[in-house]
Order: structure tokens, then sequence, then C-alpha cells
């Protein structure tokens, strides 16, 4: 599938700003499931951006505007061709072993997603017996935090750990790709966050719109010794395919915002974003 995307990013001030730095994560991010055909970035008023690769090896640009503004836009633009149609088959080729500093980071802790007895003793019942049961293991865990958590919008925030949304039962997709992560590292399952998009015409599997399709979207990646890297969508209780473009990967939220910053000045600031998605072949 073929996708173009376009994400744009306005920053207004209630007055006059001196610089304005920009940390910029929207990709597009190319691995075996995906590919960037075209990508553009434009930054009004100009200044500068220096593209890097971060220690996940997320695509990300740096943004400098060293000038009086009260007004910033960043506007990215590509097309991204995915081509994992069947997310249940395993490769071809076995899967390579996770090196011990991607087990590091993907069985460990993070900010977002500490330690939690309680998480634990949710996910105990789920632990597969072999190591031929971690997909489905995974992909039962991702059903239970869409059939026990309520999706709301507003009732957290960046900064919202899972033993918070184990608290108060609801969240967004951020906080639901948290709690599948942090049952899946409870089990010793590596799994990882990821940042990016879903299809506008996608469907979760019985006609009924995937939600988040009009802004950026994340979800939970898993690796099993059968799969690899697979990615599991407890918003919409599906496993990824052709329909999810992912943007960036991490540890959890904290590690890839799309976006982040600060400026110089003593303004109040206004966010406001937009996202496209649609399919072109």
């Amino acid at each position: 599938m073929k996708v173009r995307l376009e994400h744009i990013t306005r920053l207004d001030y209630s007055t006059d700003v001196v610089e304005g730095v920009m940390d910029v994560r929207l990709g597009p991010l190319s691995d075996v499931d995906q590919r960037w055909d075209v990508f553009t970035i434009a930054v009004n008023p100009s200044g500068s951006v220096r593209r890097y690769t971060d220690g996940f090896g997320n695509r990300a640009h740096l943004i400098t505007v060293a000038k009086p503004h009260r007004m910033l836009e960043v506007v990215t633009r590509c097309d991204v061709v995915t081509s994992l149609a069947d997310p249940f088959s395993p490769p071809a080729q076995r899967p390579r072993p996770l090196t011990p500093s991607e087990l590091a980071d993907y069985l460990s802790p993070s900010a977002l997603v500490p330690v939690s007895a309680e998480l634990a003793a949710i996910a105990e019942p789920y632990r597969p017996a072999t190591v031929d049961g971690t997909f489905e293991a995974v992909r039962q865990l991702s059903k239970y935090v869409h059939d026990a958590f309520t999706y709301q919008k507003n009732v957290t925030t960046v900064a919202t750990t899972v033993e918070d949304i184990l608290r108060h039962r609801t969240g967004v997709c951020q906080d639901f790709a948290h709690l599948l992560i942090g049952f899946c590292r409870s089990i010793g399952i590596p799994a990882r966050y990821v940042s990016g998009y879903t299809v506008s015409n996608g469907s979760n599997g019985d006609g009924a719109p995937m939600a988040d399709t009009e802004a950026s979207h994340a979800w939970a990646e898993a690796y099993t010794p059968m799969h690899g890297w697979r990615g599991f969508d407890p918003t919409n209780d599906l496993v990824a395919s052709t329909a999810h473009i992912k943007m960036a990967i991490g540890r959890d939220y904290a590690d890839v915002p799309p976006t982040r910053g600060t400026f110089r000045g003593q303004a109040d600031e206004r966010l406001t974003v937009s996202v496209e998605t649609r399919q072109v072949e």
C-alpha cells in the first residue's frame, strides 16, 4: 500500500519570541515492512534544519529559527509504501536474535513504564508456555487492554504512567501502548513504543473506523522468536499491518514525541496540529 502523509505543526505566540528550537521526529521510518519514497520538510519562517539519527535509529530533524517571530509552522509531507499484508504469518527467514543493548532497552523499565506489581499480576496468566506461543500471548494481552480499558480523550497527559492508567482505567492510544508494553516486559517479552499514523480509510475489520485516524497514533511492537518485531494496536484491537505507518520507535513516548522544543521570550504559546493520511495506490 502506498500512503501519502501530511503533518502540519503550528505554534502561535502572543508576542514575538527571539529564538525557537524544535526537535522533530516525524520520520518516516524505513524497515523490512515499509519504505519511504518521498520526504520533504518545510519551515516558516525559514530557519536551520539539521537532520540526524537518534539512538534508536529514528530519522530526526533539529529546527532552529534564530530571529524574532510570532508563528512557527513545520510541514512534513511524505509517500510511504507499506508491505506487511499478513502480520500473522512468520517471515521467510527466522528473525535475528536481539542484541544485549536491545534487550536492555526493551525489557527494562522506562520513564513512563516503570516496574509495577499490578501489571505483573495481570500479565502472568498470559505468560507463554513455549516460545511458539509468544505471538498469541501478546495478541491476547492487546485484546485485554482493548476490552478492559475505556478510550477517552483529554483525561491523561504525555507524562501519565501506566500506574495512573491502571488506577483510572481510561486513556488514549499512547496510554494503551504503554500498558501493553508494561504487560509484555513484565513476563519477559521485549516491547517498544511506536509513534505513527493509521490510514484514514482503514477499518478495524468489521467495518468500523479505527480510532485516531486523523491524528498521530501510537501502538506497541513486541519481539517474538517466530515473527520478530510485530505491531499490536490495543486501541483498535488489531495486529498492525499495511494500514499502520511507523514514524519512530523508542522505549516509551518520552523517547519519541513527534515534536518538542523551547523558545526565548515571555509569550504564551498555542499549539495546533493537522494530519492527513490517504491511500494513493
